[in-house]
């Protein structure tokens, strides 16, 4: 006997989709075209054909919990040949945002970095706790002048008590690490409650491969529409993971080895920090550019897609200038250009659980579900009915 499935549409979560970017989601007629030219859905899955079917019911608790949402790239192959205009890529985008924000702890600041009206309020965040360490000693501040070039010493130690601000930065990030894990968590959870009875994860092989694919950004290749992008990826995402690494050893240099700044040009960490800074403000101009030239193809437009790219830009740019404004002077133009790239860099860190930062977390621990489950090496196929095969 056929058994009757019951929709109760979610009408709110269908306008929060559409007003995320995903506002053509009711032009689709289920035509399949997507899933036939997506070359990451294979395997006789119908990604994302289901998707669209799943955001046009409102089907707010499937989406929520289907990890197949993020192996979507934003390549746009399936926008670019969906005879009906309906941009799968983008509603797919649009999911994506929402996926994090409901699973984030503390809630409301999924919803804050939501909207711009809230902007103000979280830059002023980091930049009461700078000026308050600034404010902390008499001995420092705008007005101190640092020492001659050359000179052995920190040049920015005379603005801002730099001890401090490293221990607040790290215990900072060791809680937002611990709010982003308890989002994860619950995603977790989510996917493996919408999964079939029994399903084995093997989690550590899934994980090792999963991060070597991400570090070679294979998937983004495979993409034919908006492959140009690829690149411009690589550099803004090797390029942060370089200025991280690049501060990491600059403290380690000082606090474990006692050297003392400044850090000389020949230097491997000077030259890794460099190398880096370049490579994010060579990558975030060329998505930005390409965001702006070519709307149609770069797909998913968003305030969430501007803000994390703008302070991406902002990083890179106060960091090269920095650098120069330290050498050439004067000295209080170089700390109000090194006050805002601390905000910013305070900016991305601290909120990196609720903006589109977040989606390097939720896209890694969504594949390697789907590539660990059960043993598979590649994403679990789903029937028509969008229900996974064991």
């Amino acid at each position: 006997m056929t058994q009757r499935l019951r929709v109760e549409p979610d009408t709110s979560f269908i306008k929060e989709l559409q007003a995320a970017g995903g506002g053509s989601l009711k032009k689709c007629y289920q035509c399949a075209t997507c899933s036939v030219v997506c070359e990451l859905s294979g395997n006789g899955t119908v990604f994302p054909r289901k998707e669209m079917l799943w955001a046009q019911w409102g089907l707010k608790d499937r989406l929520m919990a289907d990890p197949n949402v993020w192996q979507c790239h934003q390549c746009n192959d399936c926008s670019t040949y969906c005879p009906r205009g309906a941009r799968p890529g983008d509603v797919l985008a649009a999911v994506r945002t929402n996926i994090f924000r409901n699973f984030a702890f503390p809630a409301f600041m999924g919803r804050a970095l939501a909207s711009p009206k809230a902007l103000p309020l979280l830059l002023l965040a980091p930049v009461l706790v700078l000026v308050i360490l600034i404010g902390s000693s008499p001995d420092l501040g705008f007005s101190k002048a640092p020492p001659p070039p050359g000179t052995e010493g920190g040049f920015f130690k005379y603005f801002m008590p730099h001890g401090v601000m490293e221990a607040l930065f790290m215990s900072g990030n060791v809680l937002i690490f611990a709010f982003a894990a308890a989002g994860l968590l619950r995603f977790w959870r989510g996917m493996k409650k919408a999964a079939p009875e029994g399903r084995d994860i093997k989690f550590l092989p899934s994980l090792i491969n999963t991060v070597l694919e991400i570090f070679a950004h294979s998937k983004f290749r495979k993409c034919q529409v908006n492959w140009t992008r690829s690149w411009a990826h690589l550099l803004v995402f090797y390029g942060f993971l370089g200025a991280m690494a690049t501060a990491g050893l600059a403290v380690m240099d000082m606090t474990l080895l006692g050297n003392n700044p400044p850090i000389p040009y020949s230097s491997p960490i000077k030259i890794l920090g460099n190398l880096s800074a370049v490579a994010l403000l060579v990558g975030s101009i060329a998505l930005i550019l390409r965001r702006i030239s070519d709307r149609e193809k770069v797909g998913a437009n968003g305030y969430a897609d501007w803000l994390f790219l703008v302070f991406i830009l902002i990083v890179s740019v106060t960091g090269v200038l920095t650098q120069i404004t330290r050498q050439v002077g004067p000295y209080q133009l170089a700390y109000i250009v090194y006050f805002i790239h601390i905000v910013a860099v305070f900016f991305l860190l601290w909120y990196a659980p609720y903006s589109k930062f977040a989606h390097m977390f939720y896209r890694t621990l969504a594949l390697v579900y789907l590539r660990g489950a059960a043993g598979q090496t590649e994403a679990v196929p789903a029937d028509a009915k969008g229900e996974q095969r064991p």
